[in-house]
């Protein structure tokens, strides 16, 4: 009985190389989705603090679909940390196509008035967005970050 053992161990660990292997090479065939802050279209006033409505954009540059579980992102403007959002609203982006995915966000009121200064003439406000994207329901994280300018619709 003894020598049983280190072989059903040498069995299992086979088998489980050879699952965690394809979720590996998938990995490895997903690029990095490109998400990109195409809006802020509105705001709504909660006390001190404020609550924005956001459009994000995620374009699927790979060969595959993209099951998107999840997106958790930090998002600044005028180079000043503003929100922190998660997006839970699971879709399936075909090879290179793009979805547009709301998301809510609260901020700091006081942040939010701050900003004001930084908008140029025409309305636009530089901002980064970096967080990661959940693929599926494997725990998969693939990194992004995206810097632009978008154009503050609260006129």
């Amino acid at each position: 009985m003894r020598k049983a053992w280190p072989w059903v161990f040498r069995v299992l660990l086979s088998v489980a190389l050879a699952t965690a292997c394809p979720l590996a090479l998938r990995a490895q065939a997903l690029p990095s989705p490109d998400v990109s802050l195409q809006s802020v279209d509105g705001v709504a006033l909660q006390g001190s603090s404020a609550i924005l409505d956001l459009t994000l954009s995620i374009h699927n540059p790979g060969a595959l679909a993209l099951p998107l579980h999840k997106l958790r992102f930090q998002l600044q403007l005028a180079g000043l940390p503003v929100a922190q959002g998660v997006s839970t609203a699971a879709i399936t982006i075909p090879p290179q196509q793009q979805a547009q995915v709301p998301v809510q966000v609260q901020v700091d009121g006081a942040a939010l008035l701050g900003l004001l200064p930084t908008l140029s003439p025409d309305g636009t406000v530089p901002y980064v967005l970096q967080g990661t994207a959940e693929i599926g329901q494997t725990m998969l994280r693939i990194p992004f970050v995206h810097r632009g300018v978008v154009r503050w619709g609260l006129e």
